[in-house]
C-alpha cells in the first residue's frame, strides 16, 4: 500500500490524538469531605479516621482524598450532622445516632442498659444485627463504621454519687433522648448536650455531673471539671457512626467503591471499640491520681438493673406499636426472655 501524504498526516495526528487522551492516574482526583464534631485531638480522628484515610489513598493509588473538617468547620451544630450527610453539605460525617434519635428509632434500642459489656462485645453484637434489625435506619447513607463507645459513667462536679438516692433531682447531661429516659428512670433530671458543650456547662453549674464514657474525659479536658466518677453504674452506652452520602458513593467508579468497601465495615469498626476501650483504662488510671473514682457495690447495681425493668419493657411496647421488631432485637441482646 502506498502512503501519501495525506494518509501519513491522518494516521499522525490519529496518533497524537491517542496519546493526548487522559489517562486514569491523570484524571483529577476524587475528594470527599468528611465532618465532625469532635476535635482534631480525638482519639478517634487521630487514631483511627486519619489513618484510614490514608490507606483509601494507597489503595486508590491517590485518586481518592478525604478531605478532613473536625469541629464543625463545615458549619452548623453537632445534631446536625448527620442530617448534613444525606443533603450532601458533607461527604462523610462522624457522628452519634442518638444526637437525633428520632431518626434511628432501633438504634435507639441499643442503647438500653445491658446491651454489652465493652466496646468491642457491642460492636460485635451491632454487626451480627445490623441487616435484620439496624440496617433500615441507615437507607440514605452508606455506613462505613458502627461501633459501641467504651462504659458510660458519671462525672460530677461537687457531689459524689454513690447511691439512687443520690442522682435524685441532678442535672445530668446526656447524648441521647435514649439515654435520657435512663435518667428519669433513675430519678434524675436529663439535659441533652453535645460532648463539645459539657466542659463549659459543668465549669458554670449549668449542669450537675455528665453521663458520658470515661474515654471522653480525656478527649475533652473533662477532669479538670470533675471531682468524681462513678465508674460502673449498669447504663446504657452510645453507638458511634461513620456513615458516607449513598448516592455520592453510588457514583464512584467501581474501583474507588472497593477502596472504600475494603477498608471499612466490622473490621475497622472493632478498630473504634479497641480504642475507646483502651482510652477507657487510660483515663480510669489518669482520673485516679487526683480524682475520686467510685465503684457501686453488687447491691446497688442490682437496684438500678431493677429500676430500669420497666423502661426496657416499655420502650419494647412502644417500638412494637410504631410497627418497628423492637421485641426481636431486644431479644437478640438477651435482654428479654
Amino acid at each position: 500500500m502506498t502512503t501519501t501524504r495525506r494518509t501519513f498526516m491522518a494516521g499522525s495526528l490519529a496518533a497524537t490524538a491517542a496519546t493526548a487522551l487522559p489517562t486514569r492516574s491523570a484524571l483529577a482526583q476524587t475528594e470527599l469531605k468528611l465532618a465532625s464534631f469532635v476535635p482534631p485531638t480525638h482519639v478517634i480522628w487521630t487514631d483511627v479516621i486519619t489513618p484510614w484515610t490514608r490507606e483509601v489513598a494507597k489503595l486508590s493509588n491517590n485518586q481518592l482524598t478525604v478531605r478532613l473538617f473536625p469541629a464543625m468547620q463545615l458549619g452548623g451544630r453537632p445534631p446536625d450532622l448527620y442530617r448534613q450527610v444525606v443533603q450532601g453539605i458533607s461527604d462523610i460525617t462522624f457522628t452519634l445516632p442518638g444526637y437525633t434519635s428520632g431518626d434511628f428509632p432501633m438504634m435507639a434500642l441499643t442503647e438500653l442498659p445491658g446491651t454489652a459489656q465493652s466496646a468491642e462485645d457491642g460492636t460485635k453484637k451491632i454487626w451480627k444485627l445490623f441487616d435484620k434489625y439496624l440496617a433500615r435506619d441507615f437507607k440514605d447513607t452508606k455506613v462505613l463504621m458502627l461501633w459501641n463507645s467504651d462504659s458510660a459513667s458519671l462525672m460530677s462536679r461537687a457531689k459524689p454519687i454513690r447511691t439512687l438516692e443520690d442522682l435524685k433531682g441532678m442535672r445530668i447531661r446526656t447524648p441521647s433522648a435514649a439515654q435520657s429516659s435512663q435518667l428519669e428512670a433513675l430519678g434524675a433530671i436529663p439535659i441533652d448536650m453535645p460532648a463539645n458543650q459539657i466542659y463549659n456547662n459543668l465549669d458554670r453549674g449549668v449542669i450537675d455531673a455528665s453521663m458520658i464514657p470515661m474515654s471522653a474525659a480525656l478527649d475533652f479536658k473533662l477532669i479538670e471539671v470533675v471531682k468524681y466518677f462513678t465508674l460502673n453504674a449498669p447504663l446504657g452506652r452510645s453507638p458511634f457512626l461513620v456513615a458516607m452520602n449513598r448516592g455520592r458513593y453510588e457514583k464512584l467508579p467501581a474501583d474507588l467503591k472497593k477502596a472504600i468497601d475494603d477498608t471499612t465495615g466490622l473490621k475497622l469498626s472493632l478498630k473504634g471499640a479497641e480504642t475507646y476501650d483502651k482510652k477507657n483504662e487510660e483515663a480510669i488510671a489518669v482520673a485516679n491520681k487526683t480524682r475520686e473514682t467510685i465503684t457501686l457495690s453488687a447491691g446497688e447495681r442490682k437496684r438500678w438493673q431493677a429500676a430500669f425493668r420497666p423502661l426496657i419493657d416499655q420502650q419494647v411496647a412502644a417500638g412494637e406499636k410504631a410497627g418497628l421488631p423492637a421485641r426481636g432485637l431486644i431479644t437478640a441482646y438477651g435482654l428479654l426472655s
